[in-house]
C-alpha cells in the first residue's frame, strides 16, 4: 500500500497502473483517513462510498482485463462543494442549495470522470466561493491541519486541507480572487491557476434550472495537488478536449528557457506600498530569489508593468465586483465596464512586452501565512495583522489580483514555513497561455525547495 502521508496523485496513479495498489484499497485508504481526521477538520462534507467503491470495483475489474479508462483510470478523488456533480449533493454552502442533488456533471468534473477519476465526496467551500476562509451556514467552519486555530483558506480551503492530509490526492479547485492559490499556499501544497479561458468552467455554482453557459468574466478552473506533476496531470485532463474554448486546441509546450533554472529570466515582486506584506514572506521568496540566482538564473526585483500596483488592483476590484454581482443588483453599465475593459487590455498589452524580456515573474500569494479564524465580523469589518499594522482584510486581493486582472496562469508552490510553522509559497506567474511554462518552473522550485510536507501528525 503506497503511504498515503507523502503519496502524491501522480505516484498513485503509477501504482495502480502497476497493480501494485488497487482503486478499492486506495479508497479504503482514503477514507480511513476522512474518519480519522476529518471530524476535527470539517474539509470533507459530503460523502458517496457505495458508488464510489462500486466504480473502484468496476476499475479493478476493467485493469484485470488490460482496459484502461485513461490517465486516472482508478483514482479516488474529491470535488470542491461548488461544482456540479451528478448524483452527489452540491450546495455551494448556500443554505437554499442544501438539498441540492445536479442531475449532471461540470464540465471540470465530467473530464476528470472521464479520464477515469472515481469522485467519493465533496470539499467544504464559502458560501459561493466568497471568503479567503471556509465557513458556511451549511456544514460550518474547515481548519488548517498545520494549526486549527488558523484558517486554511478559501474559496477552495476544504481542497486544500483533504490535499495536505492525504484524505484526497487531486482537486478540482477555481480561482477568481485567489481560491486556489491562497488555500495552496496556507495548507502547503501546489495549485495551478490557468490562462483566463483555458479550462472549461462550466457548471461551477449551479443553480437549479438556471445554469450558467456564458463564461464568467476573470473566474477560472484549475487542477490541485500535492507536487507540479500531479497538477500537469490535471491540467492535462481538464484541457484534453480543447483549450481556450477551440475544440482540439492545446497548451502550447513549456518554452525552452523553462527547462533550466541555468540562464532563466526571474522577476520579481514582493514588496509595493499597494500590498503590504510581512517580513517573513518577503524574506522566504527573496531566498527563494537568491537559490535560483546561484543555480545561474538572471534574478531582478522589479516592478509590475503598467500602471501602479495600486491602480491595477482598483481595476480588477471594479471588474471582479461586476462579475460577482448578484443579479439585480447595482451592476455598471455597460459603458462602464467597457471603459475598464479597455484598461484591462491595455495592461495586457504591457505584460505581453514585460514577459519578452522576463521568462516568469515570483511574488507572494498573500500577505501572511494562514491567520487565525475571523468569522465574526462582516467582511468589509475584518483586518490582517502584518508585522504588527493592522491592514483590511481585502488586501488578499492585491496578490490574488497581479494574474487574475491580465487573465495569466500563476502555479502556487510550498516553500517554507514561518517561524509559527505555518507553510508560506510563492506564485510564478507568466505569460498568456504559457501554463506549461509556469508549471516548469515551478518543477524546478519544486526540486529546490523539497517538495510536498505534510502537517505534523498526518
Amino acid at each position: 500500500m503506497i503511504d498515503l502521508t507523502a503519496a502524491t496523485a501522480t505516484e498513485a496513479v503509477a501504482a495502480l497502473r502497476s497493480g501494485t495498489v488497487s482503486s478499492e484499497a486506495l479508497l479504503d485508504a482514503q477514507l480511513a483517513r476522512v474518519e480519522k481526521f476529518n471530524p476535527v477538520l470539517n474539509a470533507v462534507v459530503t460523502l458517496d462510498v457505495e458508488q464510489a467503491r462500486a466504480r473502484a470495483r468496476a476499475a479493478d475489474a476493467a485493469h484485470a482485463r488490460g482496459e484502461s479508462w485513461g490517465p486516472l483510470h482508478g483514482l479516488p478523488i474529491t470535488i470542491k462543494d461548488l461544482y456540479a456533480t451528478e448524483g452527489l449533493l452540491t450546495t455551494s454552502g448556500h443554505v437554499p442549495l442544501k438539498d441540492f442533488v445536479p442531475k449532471a456533471d461540470a464540465a471540470g468534473v465530467a473530464a476528470l470522470k472521464k479520464a477515469g477519476a472515481i469522485v467519493f465526496g465533496k470539499t467544504n467551500a464559502p458560501e459561493f466561493g466568497a471568503d479567503f476562509q471556509t465557513y458556511n451556514d451549511i456544514f460550518g467552519l474547515c481548519r488548517n491541519p498545520w494549526n486549527t486555530d488558523h484558517t486554511c483558506g478559501g474559496s477552495s480551503g476544504g481542497s486544500a486541507v483533504a490535499l495536505a492530509t492525504g484524505m484526497s490526492l487531486l482537486e478540482l479547485g477555481g480561482d477568481i480572487g485567489g481560491s486556489i492559490r491562497v488555500p495552496a499556499h496556507y495548507n502547503g501544497v501546489f495549485g495551478h491557476k490557468p490562462t483566463w479561458g483555458a479550462v472549461n468552467r462550466f457548471g461551477e455554482i449551479p443553480v437549479p434550472g438556471t445554469w450558467m453557459h456564458a463564461p464568467v468574466d476573470l473566474v477560472v478552473c484549475g487542477p490541485m495537488g500535492r507536487s507540479v506533476a500531479d497538477l500537469a496531470l490535471g491540467l492535462d485532463v481538464l484541457t484534453a478536449e480543447g483549450a481556450g474554448g477551440i475544440p482540439g486546441a492545446s497548451l502550447p509546450p513549456a518554452s525552452p528557457q523553462s527547462m533550466s533554472l541555468n540562464g532563466l529570466r526571474v522577476a520579481i515582486l514582493v514588496d509595493d506600498p499597494a500590498a503590504p506584506t510581512d517580513q517573513e514572506t518577503r524574506e522566504i521568496i527573496r531566498h527563494l530569489g537568491h537559490q535560483m540566482a546561484e543555480a545561474g538564473a538572471h534574478v531582478e526585483e522589479t516592478p509590475p508593468p503598467g500602471p501602479s500596483l495600486k491602480e491595477q488592483n482598483e481595476l480588477y476590484q471594479r471588474l471582479l465586483g461586476a462579475a460577482m454581482a448578484p443579479p439585480g443588483s447595482d451592476e455598471p453599465s455597460l459603458s462602464v465596464w467597457k471603459k475598464d475593459d479597455e484598461a484591462r487590455h491595455r495592461l495586457i498589452a504591457e505584460y505581453t512586452n514585460f514577459f519578452a524580456a522576463w521568462d516568469v515573474m515570483l511574488a507572494p500569494i498573500a500577505p501572511t501565512a494562514a491567520f487565525t479564524h475571523r468569522t465574526e465580523q462582516a467582511f468589509q469589518d475584518r483586518t490582517l495583522s502584518v508585522d504588527n499594522a493592522e491592514i483590511p482584510y481585502a488586501k488578499h486581493l492585491v496578490w490574488a489580483g497581479l494574474a487574475t486582472l491580465p487573465g495569466l496562469p500563476a502555479t502556487a508552490v510550498p516553500l517554507d514555513r514561518s517561524q509559527n510553522g505555518l507553510p508560506i509559497g510563492v506564485q510564478i506567474i507568466g505569460p498568456k497561455w504559457a501554463d506549461r511554462t509556469t508549471l516548469a518552473v515551478a518543477s524546478l522550485v519544486e526540486a529546490l525547495t523539497g517538495g510536498f510536507v505534510a502537517p505534523p501528525d498526518y
